[in-house]
């Protein structure tokens, strides 16, 4: 276990262009490799390699229509959210990452209901949706806890993987 890190230390903030690299990382210890297995969101079962490029990062924090936020303890990136807003009164929340070495300690949670508020407040969106990988029946019992539903929808994982696979995508009704 990582050093303990304190739940009330934590301020979530914009992104800054400068901590990139560092969000990159991040980002790739939650989803992917051997640290990435602990973690709720890894997708290592799926596929290897990087999940998100730092150019990928330097774009969403440019974008007019992201907000791609930090968890902060100090100086150190513990977790990641991004809104994405490509349709009026809608929005999609991804990137949503803890370091593996901290997850539990109710910082997904602050980043969750963060970007619920952005999407909100920033976007005006009355609903926000999120995608996760459908043989995650634990993460999907995680999201629906906090008052999202499956819907029909689905959407292929994007890259070629021994075993295709697909996303559930789940929504919720904001509060206005």
């Amino acid at each position: 276990m990582g050093a303990a890190v304190l739940i009330d230390e934590i301020i979530i903030r914009p992104a800054e262009f400068a901590e990139a690299g560092a969000l990159q990382a991040l980002i790739q210890r939650a989803y992917r490799g051997e640290s990435a297995t602990t973690s709720w969101s890894h997708e290592g079962d799926v596929a290897a390699g990087e999940r998100v490029s730092r150019a990928d990062l330097e774009r969403l924090i440019r974008a007019s229509n992201c907000r791609l936020s930090v968890a902060a303890a100090g100086d150190r990136i513990v977790g990641s959210s991004l809104v994405t807003s490509d349709n009026a009164g809608q929005c999609e929340i991804g990137l949503l990452s803890v370091d593996p070495d901290i997850q539990g300690a109710g910082i997904g949670d602050r980043l969750l209901r963060d970007a619920e508020g952005q999407s909100a407040t920033h976007f005006a969106a009355a609903q926000a949706s999120l995608e996760v990988l459908r043989h995650k029946a634990k993460l999907i019992a995680y999201y629906e806890r906090r008052g999202y539903t499956k819907t029909d929808l689905t959407r292929p994982y994007p890259y070629p993987v021994p075993t295709p696979t697909e996303f559930l995508i789940l929504r919720k009704d904001l509060p206005r």
